[in-house]
């Protein structure tokens, strides 16, 4: 047989609808089918051409039906009728052994018994314990058969007296062979519990381990965060006394001829206090300022922020509609969340690109649409995008807290942000800020402070300087004259 024909037989066998314990069972029991049902036909051919001879007919037709019952149990077999063609082999097994007892009794077969215990082992294997019993049974009532016909042909009493005997010790083995089985069986069966306890145990254990890791990365992060923000609360005085000199000179009399640059000036020195109250938030409760303001003119006034923060090979865009779109959240932070992915998009876009920004209303929603045309990212970066400390810049690039930042912010204002990137087809980044409706604005007054758990104030920091350092650079560019400032207009730069 060529090594393709048995692999294509040995996959027919294996491949039958029955549950995945008695697959190998079922194996075994086809090719015992096949190969009795072979045997039978062959017979009875072999009989058939040797019609002449005395009970031929018989044989003949005996072999005929033992092949049909046999090729019967395997059809059941392959339409997964398992169970049924195991008990009916095994049933026909014993109907063959009580018709040999009772054809030539008992003592005339004493040497098969070797091969009559065929069924009880069967009925162990497939079927399990109930089935070992019912099959003893049905063995015992064969062997009662084989005295009954051993009377019925005794021809004197030293006959008659051995019947009895002979049965006794028949059924003792069987006996005996049957109670050994149903032990094994039992073991087998506990022995697979056990195994199966032994395995949820094991999950059980690696899902406990693997909860008790995230749980040791968090009290890492916690204590990360309390010395971050011992070292930020003595940095941010310092800070702060800087900015105050910066914005004394900026409001002073003297200074009051430079409309434009006195302007940069106070705007960069708010966003500094901004840096300054998330580093004295480290440690307790943050209070927000939180106020109702107009969406489209707020990102307009941040066009010169913004638009200078590209070199020339990106060509950045700005769309805003007319004024009217009033949101209630903290204006300095929808500013740094906005500047924060710009910067990623810059960094993005290192030989040049696109850049877009609008605003657009959807319902009861103010939608802020961010695109740039950089490398993307995979879907491993995007499912970790919004996880502190997750950068893939080089360390002096990034601190892997901007999308923190950006995610705390839209969750603080009741929003909801929505990101698709892939490898080579850039990013869009969607914003939605709910608007502000009057029952809105009446329970929560434009200058009433709003508190915020600290959980992620921490990682607005570092960001925070870089968005506010990346502002300060673009705001000292010189800007070309007559650039537009009004709402609904656009601007380009770069490319040209």
């Amino acid at each position: 047989m060529s090594r393709g024909l048995r692999q294509g037989l040995v996959g027919w066998l294996m491949h039958v609808p029955v549950a995945r314990q008695d697959r190998r069972n079922a194996w075994m029991l086809q090719l015992l089918l096949i190969v009795a049902g072979a045997m039978a036909v062959s017979i009875a051919v072999v009989s058939w051409s040797d019609a002449g001879a005395t009970g031929a007919d018989g044989e003949r037709w005996g072999a005929l039906a033992i092949g049909a019952y046999a090729w019967g149990c395997l059809i059941l077999l392959r339409q997964g009728r398992f169970r049924l063609a195991a008990a009916l082999t095994i049933a026909g097994g014993l109907v063959l052994i009580a018709l040999s007892y009772g054809i030539y009794g008992l003592r005339a077969q004493s040497g098969l018994h070797m091969t009559h215990v065929m069924p009880l082992l069967f009925a162990g294997l497939l079927l399990g314990r109930t089935a070992v019993w019912w099959t003893a049974l049905g063995t015992g009532g064969a062997l009662a058969i084989g005295a009954w016909a051993d009377l019925q042909q005794a021809t004197n009493a030293a006959a008659v007296s051995e019947v009895l005997p002979n049965l006794l010790l028949s059924c003792m083995s069987f006996l005996v062979l049957a109670v050994i089985l149903d032990r094994l069986i039992l073991s087998s069966q506990r022995a697979i519990e056990r195994s199966r306890e032994l395995d949820a145990l094991c999950l059980e254990l690696e899902r406990e381990i693997d909860e008790k890791e995230r749980a040791h990365a968090r009290l890492l992060q916690t204590q990360r965060m309390e010395a971050i923000g011992r070292l930020a609360t003595g940095v941010a005085h310092d800070f702060n006394n800087i900015l105050s000199v910066i914005v004394g000179l900026a409001t002073s009399p003297r200074a009051q001829d430079d409309d434009d640059a006195l302007s940069r000036i106070r705007r960069a020195a708010q966003r500094g206090t901004v840096v300054t109250r998330r580093l004295l938030s480290f440690g307790r409760t943050q209070v927000r300022q939180v106020c109702t303001f107009d969406l489209a003119e707020a990102i307009e006034e941040m066009r010169p922020l913004l638009l200078p923060m590209f070199p020339r090979a990106v060509q950045a865009r700005l769309d805003t509609p007319p004024p009217g779109l009033l949101v209630a959240a903290d204006r300095d932070e929808l500013e740094l969340a906005l500047l924060n992915i710009a910067a990623n998009a810059c960094d993005a876009m290192p030989q040049g690109g696109r850049f877009a920004l609008s605003i657009e209303t959807g319902g009861d929603h103010a939608l802020i649409r961010v695109e740039d045309t950089g490398c993307g990212m995979t879907p491993e970066v995007r499912a970790r995008l919004f996880e502190p400390f997750f950068t893939t810049k080089p360390k002096d690039k990034g601190t892997g807290i901007g999308m923190a930042i950006v995610q705390r912010f839209v969750a603080d204002s009741g929003g909801a942000i929505e990101v698709d990137s892939a490898p080579g087809e850039g990013t869009r980044i969607r914003l939605r800020l709910p608007l502000a409706t009057a029952d809105r604005c009446a329970a929560r007054p434009a200058d009433a402070p709003r508190v915020s758990p600290v959980p992620g104030s921490a990682n607005d920091v570092a960001v925070a300087a870089d968005a506010t350092q990346r502002a300060g650079t673009a705001a000292a560019r010189p800007q070309p004259r007559g650039a537009p400032r009004r709402a609904g207009s656009r601007a380009a730069i770069g490319g040209e």
